[in-house]
């Protein structure tokens, strides 16, 4: 009778013993995702609200997220064995997921333009169709990578650990590659900002390179190491140094616009959303200048890194790594958010959207409670030279030719030289001129630091 019972409730306990065994194994993961969560309440609290949050396909006990990348309307993570995850932006739909490469090996970037996802690993570069992610092709590198690549409209360049930059054509990779020996070594992935492509070297030098006609326009020299990638505003470039400053250049030229003294050394890159520029000091202080002339704004003390400009405040994450929120008109503190340990803001420059992201694979998304639609602060180049092109005909047609001046006026101060040196001509000897000092009555911006 016991026999018989056993075998008739057999399908049942099975079913029991499955629900508990899957209650086990989904119950702490569903519990640390809650406590990694950005409450409602305490969203709520600050003006926010939590819209959606989503999770990589990453087993935390073999993998990590190493990079988490926004560009435009998607967000993209890589692993440490060689997975992409792409999600949509504003909902969090995972849209898709590819290995690239080696199952297990690391892979670097990535980096995108409106068509395609550049991804390195290993020795190859791979080129990925962005929204499906279907490999378009693969090559060989020339050496060993450093970094991952930076896409162009037309190039994918790769730094290679002996300085060496490669661009390969994006609609022939086939093609002899575009090549370029920089002094010093780069563990840099390049940036692309606005026309040109840079990247710093060990050496102190920042090249730049047209981006889709591949060719160093100039190099220059700091009086500190670049460790930090740049940022771009139009057709400025914005660098930030080990000697605390933050520099304003003409990427066609490399003349400085203007410079900012943080008085610590900077080791995050800076960014530019709109009319402001800005930039954390390892003491740590957020800097907000403004963008175009380099005139302070304010800063506050004990945050050291941006997270998102919206339309009433600022968000970045202090000494803690919780969650401040500032008001962005007079840079005073609101309030602050704890977050779970490794939670941490992801750098946005591109929309109002804060992302909230960790090395586990978890992205959750907070925007303004009024803000339903996107707030984008820039487009990808190739949509906002479209738009510039639409503006002027409109103007021609309405006979209102001529746009505004440009803001952008590269005075020197009096009796200050530039940080820089510029590219010498070929042959020339690599040292820099005499006389190349820090400019008289400059001190230590740090001291004894």
């Amino acid at each position: 009778m016991i026999l018989a019972l056993s075998k008739s409730f057999r399908p049942v306990i099975f079913a029991l013993l499955t629900l508990t065994v899957v209650g086990v194994a989904v119950a702490p993961q569903a519990g640390r995702a809650a406590g990694l969560l950005v409450s409602y309440e305490d969203a709520a609290r600050m003006g926010l609200e939590r819209v959606w949050f989503a999770q990589a396909p990453v087993d935390p006990s073999r993998t990590r997220i190493n990079t988490w990348y926004l560009f435009f309307d998607r967000l993209y993570c890589v692993t440490d064995s060689g997975l992409v995850a792409a999600f949509n932006a504003e909902t969090g739909a995972r849209l898709w997921t590819r290995q690239i490469g080696n199952s297990g090996l690391a892979a670097f970037g990535p980096d995108a333009n409106l068509a395609y996802l550049g991804v390195v690993s290993g020795s190859k570069l791979y080129l990925l169709n962005r929204d499906d992610g279907r490999l378009i092709w693969s090559r060989d590198l020339g050496g060993a990578p450093s970094s991952g690549p930076a896409l162009t409209k037309d190039y994918a360049y790769v730094a290679l650990a002996t300085g060496r930059i490669e661009g390969y054509r994006l609609d022939d990779p086939k093609l002899q590659p575009w090549y370029y020996q920089s002094k010093g070594r780069t563990y840099l992935r390049p940036t692309t900002t606005g026309t040109v492509v840079s990247w710093p070297t060990t050496a102190g030098y920042l090249y730049v390179s047209g981006a889709n006609e591949p060719g160093v326009r100039f190099r220059l020299r700091t009086n500190g190491d670049i460790v930090t990638a740049p940022a771009e505003m139009g057709s400025y470039i914005y660098i930030a140094s080990l000697d605390g400053y933050l520099y304003c250049l003409n990427e066609s030229n490399g003349a400085e616009l203007w410079r900012y003294a943080t008085g610590y050394p900077i080791m995050s890159s800076p960014a530019i959303v709109g009319k402001h520029a800005y930039v954390a000091s390892i003491r740590p202080t957020l800097h907000c200048l403004n963008a175009t002339t380099g005139a302070p704004l304010w800063s506050v003390d004990g945050v050291g890194h941006f997270g998102a400009e919206g339309k009433h405040h600022v968000y970045g994450a202090d000494r803690n790594g919780d969650l401040v929120v500032i008001d962005s008109k007079t840079g005073s503190l609101v309030g602050e958010i704890p977050l779970a340990e490794g939670v941490t803001p992801l750098v946005n420059d591109q929309t109002d959207r804060l992302y909230l992201v960790n090395d586990t694979g978890l992205v959750q998304c907070l925007r303004e409670i009024d803000a339903a639609e996107p707030l984008r602060h820039r487009k990808p180049t190739e949509l906002a030279a479209a738009d510039e092109a639409a503006e002027e005909a409109a103007a021609k047609a309405s006979g209102q030719e001529g746009g505004e001046a440009n803001p952008f006026q590269p005075e020197q101060p009096a009796g200050e030289d530039t940080p820089f040196e510029e590219e010498a001509a070929p042959g020339a000897a690599d040292e820099a001129p005499a006389g190349d000092e820090v400019p008289a009555g400059d001190e230590n911006p740090f001291g004894d630091f």
